[in-house]
């Protein structure tokens, strides 16, 4: 019962009052006589437009739509686009072999929409969509069914096709999206379960629809099927809205609304367009302006989360921009902000984000034959629809840009932004950066639904490497024993305290005990940056982190203190680089590809043991996710030891060749002769430097 209260007082009581009123409803068939199940053959398209001919208003919409007079010279644009990837990409999805996740790769006989091939079972396609579980099912995590029937294997196709020009691509569009209505009854069966799926097919239908209007196998009788597809998918989202809004209340309600905004600007001769158009960009609109902060951080806490939510914006305010239908310009400005933060967090090279949060693969407009991890081609997009520039030099990552706004943009001038040290204080991000590296802290007391406990964690990149890296998600549907590893505290870079984590876990998707965070400095003081937070999620014990960069030497200092009995404290250091060799008790080399390699040498005032993990069951420690659904096993260095007083742990990382002195007792540490002193444990601060 206090579990559950306090989830009331996390959540709120309108949210607690929404859920339970649904719950109900669903129990009761309520929700099933809301949305009936019905035929496409009892539905006259006629009753629903307010044109006398589809097809002239077709052709008009496509006049405003992203590539009307779009023609890639295949010669010309091969090498810049990987375009003959996209053609090996498009003739494997033709053969029914489709890729999830960005990662696995499945080949069927026949298209199998309810099947989830990780679990190797399917889900019932009898029943209402109210009436199917969607975690906890006996079909395993619907995600895997989802993925397939957001139809992302359109816009291969529509690549394959501007490359080639050859129709295989259009029929295998068409007979995918035909096998789809027929196996899939409106309201019947788990692709009807989510609104956001339904929004990602809208979108993906209609820039296939527009992409093979004028193709000879694009029939009137195919055609008419489309539009009611869409009409139906477009009222149903607009129906069940509120669940996103009231009860998901993330990025769902951002891809709903953009679902409704598409069929609304694109169909106004559709009877309930002009609804779907107001609804929908007055959400777009609304939902931005609190789920992004103002510093540019995304309310859940995850890269590829927040990745999406752009996409979906990026694709909107595109179509407004199109259709004379301009967004607010507040609104605008927090949409910039969102995509400045995420540059600031990049790698240069890689275009690589850490792993911070849940990451569930999604990649809605894959436009692109770069890496699923490389986020630069959907950030340059979004850059040149808010600003009219680029965001990077690199042509490689233009392809989204140019379907959209076509090859005059890929003219445009690169923006000048330097990627610097940066605070994002909303969110709970510090990123301190030099010339070669950069590291991302993050110190934050929750104030929206947290995903991981992660408080503290240090994520460290150099040269394009991730020496020290976050764990990842793995999979929302798993056992216990994976979701705790990779949500809680155990993967990531930081202490744990007696084995726990820093909150309490109550389900898959809820913590208690939000974790309150205070950040005591974050500067730069002559050649030094720093940054010194703490955190209070081990009740009367609380962990100080600070953080010391000088040039390619990073100190990282952990103070625990404060009722302290007999405790046993772990500090774990997982790293994105397979080849790590221990050198003594204390001191381990890093190779960080085939010439440079760093060391870490680790000190304390407490005697600890320190053991190696690499994709160990027992306890779960030394693993990674990088994509949804696949985990490898990687190097993860965890320290462990009791006390009970006060302790410090310092670890130092630096390349081989730089050299540092330490004081027997910790309290001096002196780098390329300039020195560092520590305070005493539990001083107002850790560093004091001369």
């Amino acid at each position: 019962m206090k579990d559950k209260l306090e989830i009331i007082g996390n959540m709120g009581l309108n949210w607690t009052v929404f859920r339970i009123k649904y719950e109900i409803e669903k129990k009761l068939g309520i929700l099933q006589k809301h949305f009936p199940t019905f035929s496409y053959e009892e539905i006259d398209l006629r009753n629903y437009i307010t044109i006398p001919d589809l097809m002239t208003g077709l052709r008009e919409s496509r006049k405003r739509y992203f590539f009307s007079s779009i023609s890639i010279n295949f010669k010309d644009m091969k090498e810049t686009f990987q375009l003959e990837r996209a053609i090996e990409e498009a003739d494997d999805i033709c053969q029914q072999t489709f890729r999830y996740f960005s990662q696995h790769t499945f080949s069927y006989d026949h298209m199998k929409w309810h099947y989830n091939p990780d679990a190797k079972k399917s889900a019932p396609i009898d029943l209402h969509w109210s009436a199917i579980a969607d975690l906890g099912s006996d079909f395993g995590d619907i995600k895997w069914i989802w993925e397939l029937s957001r139809f992302s294997f359109v816009y291969p196709l529509v690549r394959g096709y501007a490359a080639t020009s050859d129709d295989k691509y259009v029929e295998a569009f068409w007979t995918y999206f035909e096998d789809f209505i027929d196996h899939n009854a409106p309201e019947i069966g788990p692709n009807y379960k989510c609104g956001q799926e339904m929004s990602f097919r809208i979108m993906a239908w209609t820039f296939g629809l527009f992409a093979f209007l004028d193709h000879p196998l694009t029939t009137r009788n195919r055609i008419e099927l489309m539009m009611k597809a869409i009409y139906h998918h477009a009222d149903h989202v607009e129906k069940h809205f509120d669940f996103a809004l009231k009860s998901v209340k993330n990025n769902h309600s951002l891809s709903e609304a953009a679902g409704m905004y598409t069929a609304g600007i694109l169909f106004p001769y559709f009877d309930k367009a002009e609804k779907w158009r107001k609804k929908g960009k007055k959400y777009i609109q609304s939902e931005s302006m609190w789920q992004i902060y103002e510093d540019g951080s995304y309310i859940q806490h995850s890269v590829n989360y927040q990745r999406l939510a752009i996409q979906d914006l990026t694709w909107v305010l595109r179509l407004g921009q199109i259709n004379n239908d301009p967004f607010e310009e507040e609104f605008v400005q927090r949409f910039r902000q969102t995509v400045l933060f995420m540059y600031q967090n990049q790698d240069e090279s890689t275009g690589r984000l850490p792993n911070y949060g849940m990451n569930d693969g999604a990649y809605i407009h894959p436009l692109t034959s770069c890496e699923y991890l490389d986020h630069r081609p959907a950030l340059q997009a979004a850059w040149y629809v808010i600003n009219g520039e680029l965001l990077y030099k690199e042509v490689i990552v233009n392809e989204i840009v140019y379907w959209l706004a076509g090859h005059t943009a890929l003219k445009e001038e690169v923006s000048k932004i330097i990627k610097q040290t940066s605070a994002f204080e909303q969110g709970g991000y510090y990123t301190i950066r030099n010339q070669d590296s950069f590291g991302t802290i993050r110190c934050a007391s929750y104030k929206h639904r947290p995903v991981q406990a992660d408080m503290l964690h240090f994520d460290l990149w150099h040269k394009g490497k991730n020496i020290l890296a976050d764990a990842g998600t793995f999979s929302y549907n798993t056992d216990m024993d994976n979701i705790l590893y990779f949500n809680g505290t155990a993967s990531h870079n930081t202490v744990m305290i007696n084995d726990r984590d820093q909150m309490k876990k109550a389900s898959r998707f809820i913590w208690l005990n939000w974790t309150k965070s205070k950040t005591i400095r974050f500067e730069q003081q002559n050649d030094y940056q720093i940054f010194e937070g703490e955190h209070y999620g081990y009740g009367d014990v609380t962990h100080r982190r600070g953080i010391l960069q000088k040039r390619n030497q990073w100190v990282v200092v952990d103070d625990l203190f404060g009722k302290i009995d007999q405790e046993k404290f772990s500090l774990s250091w997982l790293f994105g680089v397979q080849n790590v060799k221990m050198l003594s008790n204390n001191e381990w080399i890093i190779y960080i590809g085939k010439e440079e390699q760093w060391k870490m040498k680790i000190y304390s005032t407490q005697d600890f043991s320190a053991g190696m993990y690499r994709g160990a069951e027992k306890p779960l420690k030394g693993w990674r996710s990088l994509y949804y659904g696949y985990k490898e096993s990687f190097p993860q260095l965890v320290l462990e030891s009791q006390t009970d007083q006060a302790v410090r742990l310092l670890t130092i990382l630096e390349p081989i060749k730089e050299q540092h002195q330490i004081s027997r007792d910790l309290s001096k540490l002196t780098l390329q002769d300039k020195q560092v002193n520590f305070n005493k444990i539990g001083s107002s601060r850790i560093f004091n430097i001369k």
